[in-house]
């Protein structure tokens, strides 16, 4: 289960754990891993809670936390069924 900061006033800055999380996503298309989704959506939950975003904002990045669970689930039962999980193509 990942971690999930559960302070709303948060230090952290929003558009650095927004740009953090974005990048993990661009990580998990190449390599679909259950570590990125994993931190993916805990940034998602812990985006949630912060008082600086709007309430529709929170509530679309709690909805997508969720989802994101979802996938971290079948990356692991991928992992654990020995599937490949890296894709070679370059990234320009």
């Amino acid at each position: 289960m990942p971690e999930i900061h559960t302070e709303a006033n948060d230090d952290a800055r929003p558009d650095a754990v927004i740009a953090g999380t974005l990048c993990l996503m661009s990580c998990y298309v190449q390599h679909p891993v259950a570590l990125y989704a994993d931190r993916i959506a805990a940034n998602l939950n812990r985006m949630a809670l912060f008082p600086m975003l709007t309430p529709e904002l929170r509530t679309i990045c709690r909805r997508l936390a969720e989802r994101w669970d979802g996938i971290r689930s079948g990356a692991q039962a991928r992992a654990g069924a020995g599937e490949r999980t890296s894709d070679d193509r370059a990234l320009h």
